[in-house]
């Protein structure tokens, strides 16, 4: 998130797409924290800015209100920056970056720019800091009280740096365009001394002696009359100067124009405004960036866009030399251009097929040429000292199709319908093709060359037309751009560019990886990939063809999805699909048999997620496709809130009730088994499936709930808990829900040393994640943390089509949380807790869930254990039996 206050109030979100933070006092609180500069601003001092004698009724709570909506405005548009405004004692505060406000950046442009001898970089650095300049500072507010003295003080900075730019441009020869460009600057601030004498310098070496001398009495005239001063001792010095025509004061020989061999751009570089800034920023800072990527992703448009405010900018295009070329021959490529010494930028562009040799040319050039800069772009960084490496991502996609503020802030969407519409003048994004469009724009990564390659189709293809045909993309999108290298011409071009710079073990890895339909764990790469497969995997990372996943535990890789498709291709032709596909197959039946007994009601995910080339199986505890689908029907809370129920046969009622992340759905199986014996009642807990939630969540509105669903009962009903599922029916039985007979199979209550606690702060931590969008990390951590699921696991399961509703449900994960408490033993059962009540566990569970089944049946006065020589995902057919002897 950035904030502008050099001009009208602003805010952007990383991706540059502007924020909407409705209400002027909404605003004019942003502008008092932005004007803290991190620091707390007291409640005392935030009511009286903003309402002085005007209060409302009750300024406290008015004043929290207005610090509501401003973390909503937030975290609309940029999920996780609600945690922004901080709320620390004596009030509130805005945490964010120096270089995050355009203030802190201008001051740092600035300050940079005192420390450079150079005129030519010194006039760069302050026109960058000038040009973030959008108007008033603090405009919004600049009649509020509190905002004045910031205004002046930044008006007074804004100033100092026009003179200095001013200076450096009087240094560099710009006399004649300074002269005519100031006039209208000294007129809007006739007392400034240092602005008259750089004017007058300005004129006299543009010839206009006799303007100069004017402008020179023009300023003593109102020194006198309006503060009762002289011109300072330098001023008057440079006018005796003039009047004798010093030799000193002679022009300086204007230097050359800049010169620079960049193309002009030819369209708009859409979604990488803040690439393009901290790029610039970064070269500024350091001499060597590399901007690394996957082919087709834009590493030379944004280069060039970078290097396009730069003076003596000079692209070296390397496309073209051999990859047998030696270091001299890069040399000379770049001598053909320009001397590559003095305040020089180099734009070396595809570095990737010559990049030892770059790396060691690069490294001479800057150790003898101090004040050269290089901007390199290459799949691979250079690895030398000093490098600063930038990947360049796929542009961004929406989160959601159905959300059309998500739609219209994504710039792969963006760029699509740009190039669409360049082709075709009447395409538009229409609510009917939305989805289509957004479907294209995820098969194809986001990857803007492929999204241009795509966009020009719509002249001859239906939109949804070309969507489904992207199955056979490289045919689809196999004719190339005119004018473009061979290389950007086509869509396979793309890819077999970076084919072809591997080594045969490399490609080995890679199209045998592409069996993978998502992502993939480091474990099951080696369990397919021949070789030294960690190595062999770091290496294709650094290459941009292997993405590595970011997550709350482990490693995660996956293909973009362009690059998987290219590589299937290979791997049929190498003649290792077969074998390859049996490996694979034969690693996720292992992981599921030898993990199943961690994985309480979600084995089906491993199951998902290796069927694609296999004959699909039933998944345990998964619907059978809906052969035997129940009843549906709601009931309602005590607080209003809907819940989704679900019946099955006729007999005595028995509710099942999940634990973390169960649908009704989930008890299919297990429902339709047990219908010939009973009425069977599955219902979705609040805030998952078709139930409804209802905020602030408690344990009470759990059970009141459960007392809902029990009406579909009759009243009174048997009832069955997985996991904290089954803590919560328990704990519902103790405070005198109408349950006849409990099955609780293993709650998970840590009561020996044999698991590591929950921290303290889990909670907080799902949240965080929730909040910033990261419902499939806060899934992970849940499952890893409370759950202990391996983290190889983790990352076959992400990979499976059923991740997608777990994620919908991580949300609930701290409602899950709030029925364990702190995980230990409800010692009240013992005298609350009345009726019959069978505890299950699994032969092959952890040692602490045994011991924690074994410690509830202790405890409960009709309490039973039976332990099954089974999985925990214990099939209907080994379950059924059990409560069928148990409960009738």
């Amino acid at each position: 998130m950035r904030f502008g206050v050099l001009g009208p109030l602003a805010v952007w979100t990383d991706d540059g797409a502007l924020v909407r933070v409705p209400d002027t006092k909404v605003r004019a609180l942003l502008a008092d924290l932005l004007l803290a500069e991190g620091h707390p601003v007291s409640i005392s001092a935030l009511i009286d800015d903003l309402w002085g004698d005007d209060l409302p009724v009750n300024p406290t709570s008015t004043l929290q209100t207005r610090i509501s909506q401003l973390r909503r405005a937030l975290e609309e548009a940029e999920p996780g920056s609600r945690d922004l405004v901080v709320t620390q004692p004596p009030g509130y505060m805005l945490r964010v970056a120096a270089d995050a406000v355009d203030v802190g950046r201008f001051r740092g442009l600035a300050q940079r720019a005192r420390t450079v001898a150079e005129p030519r970089t010194r006039r760069s650095l302050l026109a960058d800091a000038l040009a973030l300049w959008r108007g008033p500072a603090f405009a919004d507010v600049s009649e509020a009280p509190f905002a004045r003295a910031a205004i002046d003080r930044l008006e007074e900075e804004r100033m100092v740096v026009i003179e200095e730019h001013a200076e450096a441009r009087l240094e560099m020869g710009e006399h004649h365009l300074l002269s005519a460009e100031l006039a209208e600057v000294v007129a809007g601030h006739p007392l400034r001394q240092r602005l008259r004498a750089v004017y007058m310098r300005g004129l006299y070496r543009s010839g206009r002696h006799s303007q100069a001398l004017d402008t020179y009495r023009d300023l003593r005239t109102r020194l006198a009359d309006e503060l009762g001063l002289d011109p300072a001792a330098d001023l008057v010095s440079l006018h005796q100067a003039i009047l004798s025509q010093d030799p000193a004061l002679a022009a300086v020989p204007a230097e050359a124009s800049a010169r620079t061999n960049l193309p002009a751009a030819m369209t708009e570089l859409i979604g990488r405004a803040t690439a393009v800034e901290r790029v610039r920023a970064r070269l500024r800072s350091g001499r060597l960036v590399t901007l690394t990527g996957p082919g087709g992703v834009g590493k030379t448009s944004l280069a060039l866009e970078v290097a396009r405010d730069l003076d003596d900018a000079y692209l070296v295009e390397l496309a073209a030399l051999d990859a047998s070329a030696g270091e001299q021959d890069l040399l000379q490529a770049i001598r053909n251009l320009t001397q590559p010494d003095g305040e020089r930028v180099l734009v070396l562009d595809n570095c990737e097929h010559v990049v030892e040799q770059v790396a060691a040319v690069a490294d001479k050039l800057l150790g003898t040429a101090p004040h050269l800069r290089i901007l390199a772009t290459s799949r691979e960084p250079l690895g030398i000292l000093g490098e600063q490496v930038w990947p360049v991502p796929p542009l961004g996609l929406p989160s959601s199709a159905t959300d059309s503020g998500a739609v219209a802030r994504s710039s792969a969407i963006q760029l699509f319908v740009a190039r669409a519409t360049a082709a075709k003048p009447d395409f538009q994004l229409t609510p009917a093709n939305t989805p289509a469009v957004v479907e294209i724009c995820r098969r194809l990564d986001g990857l803007p060359l492929a999204l241009e390659l795509a966009a020009t189709r719509v002249r001859a293809l239906e939109i949804h037309d070309l969507a489904t045909r992207l199955d056979d993309r490289f045919r689809v999108l196999a004719t190339g751009r005119r004018g473009a290298p061979d290389r950007q011409r086509t869509l396979q071009a793309m890819i077999e560019w970076s084919w072809d710079l591997l080594t045969e073990p490399e490609r080995t890895v890679l199209r045998r990886l592409a069996i993978h339909p998502d992502a993939w764990s480091l474990q099951a790469a080696e369990a397919i990939c021949p070789g030294d497969v960690a190595d062999l995997l770091t290496r294709l990372v650094d290459r941009s063809l292997v993405s590595p996943l970011t997550g709350t535990t482990g490693s995660r890789y996956r293909l973009l999805e362009t690059v998987r498709a290219f590589c299937l291709d290979r791997l049929r032709d190498s003649g290792e699909f077969e074998e390859t596909r049996r490996q694979y197959v034969a690693y996720y039946e292992e992981l599921t048999d030898r993990n199943e007994p961690r994985l309480f009601g979600h084995g089906g995910l491993l199951i998902q997620a290796s069927d694609l080339y296999r004959e699909p199986r039933p998944a345990t505890g998964t619907p059978d496709g809906g052969a035997h689908g129940g009843t549906k029907a709601t009931a309602t809370s005590a607080d209003g809130t809907i819940i989704a129920v679900e019946r099955w046969g006729q007999g005595p009622p028995l509710i099942l009730v999940g634990g973390a992340l169960n649908e009704r759905t989930d008890f299919t199986s297990l429902a339709v088994r047990l219908a010939p014996r009973f009425t069977v009642i599955t219902y979705d807990r609040r805030g998952r499936g078709g139930s409804g939630d209802t905020q602030p969540y408690t344990v009470v509105r759990e059970i009141e709930d459960l007392t809902a669903v029990l009406g579909q009962a009759g009243g009174a009903a048997f009832a069955l808990g997985v996991s904290s599922g089954a803590v919560l029916v328990a704990d519902s039985a103790a405070r005198g829900v109408p349950i006849t007979g409990l099955v609780l199979i293993e709650p998970p209550f840590i009561i020996d040393g044999t698991r590591t606690a929950i921290p303290l702060d889990f909670t907080a931590q799902l949240d965080k994640l929730v909040r910033a969008d990261r419902r499939g990390d806060a899934v992970e951590l849940f499952l890893t943390t409370a759950v202990e699921t391996p983290a190889e696991v983790i990352a076959a399961m992400r990979s499976a089509p059923q991740w997608r509703s777990l994620e919908a449900m991580a949300h609930t994960l701290a409602y899950d949380m709030a029925v364990m408490g702190d995980y230990s033993l409800p010692v009240h059962w013992r005298a609350t807790i009345t009726v019959p009540t069978l505890v299950i566990d699994g032969t092959h569970s952890a040692a602490w869930r045994r011991d924690a089944a074994q410690t509830v049946t202790d405890l409960l006065p009709h309490g039973r254990r039976h332990s099954v020589d089974a999985p925990h995902d214990m099939a209907p057919d080994v379950l059924a039996p059990l409560l069928e002897q148990f409960l009738l």
